[in-house]
């Protein structure tokens, strides 16, 4: 008998050997790859940085606010939101941890006009991707821009004395959809112009009234009609920058001899791109 106890009880000590090392090796062996995960840190700045050169319906300071942003982190494998927060809830929602793999983060603030333009409301956004890694803290930051480039005009008081009516027909980038929009004489607030990633072309016409008093003659001294000039050119618009055209009359007064003229100077001002450009320009009577 004290042989079949002796016999038996080793037999259950290497049983009990063998569970524990079977244990630690199971121990030892990585979890299954969909299992692990990793965390997510972001960095997220917004740069509207539009020069001020006209006084706008909206206020600018609110798309530089990253506060007002809304974030959200995208799964590339299932495109499943796996957070969305405001960027004022980013220290409560962050470091995120998520399962390993692909992500897009995006973030974005306001909305891009049907239209292709509009003075109340513009788009700014931003996107990042990264691909994390088991146990991984990864940081990511995602810069946010506008897509469009910001118009005005500013009219010398003393178009005035010489027009009695002007305005500034625009048209050219594709959001327009063939469409022009119009900044009229009595204009205060920039429009924001939704442009393609590289930036386009603007063409603009400048429609000048000439007052009776000022009216061109023609070879008999006789005021022509009607009695409307129109300038056109273009000018280059990136997202993110601003144009301001400034328009002047200069008028030299008539003599015995010759008639009086009646021109415009056009000043382009691009104050984000550290340009300026002045010209006189040629008026065609229509």
């Amino acid at each position: 008998m004290k042989m079949k106890k002796t016999t038996l009880g080793m037999m259950m000590a290497a049983t009990l050997l063998a569970t524990s090392c079977l244990s630690e090796q199971q121990n030892l062996e990585p979890k299954a790859e969909g299992s692990q995960k990793g965390k997510i840190v972001l960095d997220l700045t917004a740069d509207a940085s539009f020069s001020e050169q006209t006084r706008a319906a909206l206020d600018e300071a609110d798309y530089r606010n990253t506060a007002n942003y809304t974030v959200q982190i995208v799964s590339v494998k299932t495109n499943q939101t796996v957070l969305q927060c405001f960027g004022s809830e980013l220290d409560a929602n962050l470091p995120k941890e998520v399962e390993q793999g692909s992500y897009t983060i995006k973030a974005f603030y306001g909305s891009e006009p049907t239209s292709g333009v509009s003075q109340e409301t513009f788009l700014v956004i931003g996107e990042s991707n990264l691909n994390l890694k088991a146990k991984e803290e990864k940081p990511v930051t995602v810069n946010c821009v506008p897509t469009c480039g910001k118009v005005s005009v500013s009219f010398d008081p003393d178009m005035e004395t010489y027009y009695s009516n002007y305005s500034v027909d625009f048209s050219g980038p594709t959001a327009l959809n063939g469409q022009t929009f119009t900044w009229e004489k009595s204009e205060t607030a920039p429009y924001y112009v939704t442009l393609a990633q590289n930036g386009e072309n603007v063409a603009y016409a400048i429609s000048l009234t000439v007052k009776d008093d000022y009216a061109h003659l023609d070879d008999n001294g006789n005021k022509l009609e009607p009695k409307v000039m129109l300038v056109s050119n273009s000018f280059n618009l990136q997202r993110n920058k601003a144009v301001k055209l400034t328009v002047k009359p200069n008028y030299t007064p008539a003599t015995p001899e010759t008639e009086g003229q009646l021109s415009i100077t056009i000043t382009i001002d691009e104050s984000t791109n550290d340009k300026e450009v002045t010209f006189e320009v040629p008026i065609d009577w229509i």
